[in-house]
C-alpha cells in the first residue's frame, strides 16, 4: 500500500492552467486540421477564383458606364454590380466546405479525429470565415480599384477618404466573410451539395427578387431578409425604407451565429 501510494505521480491531475492550455491546443489543432482539408480541396480555389473574376470583372464595365451627373452612390453601385453574382460563388465555397466530406464519407474520419462536435464545427466555421473574409476584402478593394480606374474624367470618383465609401468597400468584404459561414450552415444542415447549393442560390439571389416583385406585400420580407439586410453594409446611401448599414449587417451576423449554433446541435444529435 505504501509503495502504491508513493509511486502515484502527483502530476496525473493537471492544474487548471494546464487544462485550459490543453483545451486551447486541441482547438488550435482542430483549426489546423480544417485549414489543411479546405486548402487541399480544389473546388475551394476554383469557387473563390470564380467569385473574384465575376465581381472584379464586372467592376470595369460598371465604372465605364457611369455618367458625369451620377452621384457617388450610383457610381459605386455600378462598380459593385457583379457582387450579387460573386456572392453565389462564395456560397458555393461555404456549402462545399461542409458537404464535400459527407459526399466522400470522410466525415466519419473527421468525427473520429475530433470527437467533440462543437469544437470541430467552431474550427470549421472559423476557417471558412477567415478564408471568405480575406478573399472578400481582396475582391472588394480590387473591384473598387478597377472600377475607379474605368471612370471617366468628369465622373464623380468615390474616394476612400469618404467614411461612407470606405465603410461600403470594407463592408463588402465583411459581408462575404459572414456569407461563407451562412452557406456553411446550409451545407451542414442539408449534407448534400446539390441541395445546399440550390438553397443558397435561392436564399441569396432568387427569393429577394421574388420579394421585390411582390410590391408592398413583399417589402417587409425584403427588408428583413437576412442577406438583404447584410448587404446594406456596402450601400453608401441606403434607402430610408431599408435597415441602416451597421444594424442590418449586425442583424445578418447575429442570425448566422444563431443558425450555426442550431446546426451544431443538429449535427451533434443526428451524426453522433
Amino acid at each position: 500500500m505504501t509503495m502504491a501510494t508513493t509511486t502515484t505521480p502527483p502530476a496525473s491531475t493537471p492544474t487548471r492552467g494546464h487544462g485550459t492550455a490543453a483545451k486551447r491546443a486541441r482547438f488550435v489543432h482542430a483549426v489546423a486540421f480544417e485549414w489543411i482539408k479546405i486548402r487541399s480541396i480544389r473546388s475551394t480555389w476554383w469557387t473563390l477564383f470564380a467569385a473574384s473574376v465575376i465581381t472584379v470583372g464586372a467592376g470595369m464595365p460598371g465604372g465605364g458606364q457611369a455618367h458625369p451627373g451620377d452621384s457617388t452612390t450610383t457610381v459605386l453601385r455600378g462598380i459593385f454590380a457583379g457582387l450579387p453574382l460573386g456572392q453565389v460563388a462564395v456560397c458555393l465555397f461555404g456549402v462545399l466546405a461542409a458537404t464535400s466530406e459527407y459526399g466522400t464519407g470522410s466525415i466519419r474520419s473527421t468525427f473520429t479525429a475530433v470527437p467533440q462536435r462543437p469544437r470541430l464545427l467552431a474550427a470549421k466555421a472559423l476557417v471558412v470565415f477567415a478564408v471568405s473574409l480575406v478573399t472578400g476584402l481582396l475582391i472588394s478593394f480590387a473591384t473598387y480599384t478597377v472600377g475607379s480606374l474605368a471612370l471617366g474624367a468628369h465622373v464623380a470618383h468615390p474616394a476612400l477618404s469618404d467614411g461612407a465609401v470606405l465603410r461600403a468597400v470594407v463592408g463588402g468584404g465583411c459581408y462575404l466573410g459572414v456569407l461563407g459561414v451562412f452557406a456553411l450552415v446550409l451545407g451542414l444542415v442539408l449534407r448534400a451539395s446539390a441541395g445546399g447549393i440550390t438553397t443558397a442560390v435561392s436564399v441569396t439571389l432568387i427569393l429577394p427578387i421574388v420579394f421585390s416583385m411582390m410590391g408592398s406585400s413583399g417589402k417587409l420580407l425584403f427588408t428583413w431578409w437576412p442577406t438583404e439586410a447584410g448587404q446594406q453594409i456596402f450601400r453608401v446611401t441606403p434607402s430610408p425604407e431599408d435597415l441602416a448599414p451597421l444594424p442590418g449587417f449586425g442583424y445578418f451576423t447575429a442570425l448566422t451565429l444563431v443558425a450555426l449554433i442550431g446546426a451544431t446541435a443538429l449535427v451533434n444529435r443526428r451524426d453522433a
